[in-house]
């Protein structure tokens, strides 16, 4: 009678062991794949400026409000309520992407190659010098990036 409990008991527990891989390997087929997104620079008509030598700026920084230092992208659902997506984040860190795109686009924008960040820094004085502060940085309930 024991080697039949212990037969038995080694079924059910095989059984077990194979419902338990089965439902691993599945991983929750539904799974919805994961899209990285970038901010790009924006495509602009040069200013006219006439002058002896190119503008020079610096940017200082760019600051971004913490719930904004993570990958997953933030959505607004209320007035004091924000989502963060798993299937939806940015592709690489955020104030770093916005710091490259921003100077790009001054670069465009004022006809000047010599803008220095942190990231890369400028040989020359700077003529300006910048620094943002961006307050709110997701979708919001009317579906419009504020």
């Amino acid at each position: 009678m024991l080697t039949s409990n212990y037969s038995i008991l080694k079924i059910v527990f095989s059984s077990l062991m194979l419902v338990i891989f089965l439902a691993s390997c599945s991983g929750g087929g539904n799974k919805v794949a994961t899209k990285y997104y970038l901010i790009d620079p924006v495509e602009y008509d040069a200013l006219n400026f006439t002058s002896d030598k190119p503008l020079a700026i610096e940017i200082i920084d760019v600051h971004i409000p913490q719930y904004l230092e993570r990958f997953h992208i933030a959505t607004r659902i209320g007035e004091n309520r924000l989502k963060f997506s798993e299937s939806n984040q940015w592709g690489e860190n955020l104030r770093k992407n916005l710091m490259r795109t921003l100077a790009r686009n001054l670069s465009r924008l004022l006809s000047t190659q010599d803008i220095g960040t942190p990231l890369n820094r400028s040989s020359s004085s700077p003529d300006f010098r910048v620094q943002v502060y961006i307050e709110q940085f997701e979708l919001g309930i009317d579906h419009k990036v504020r």
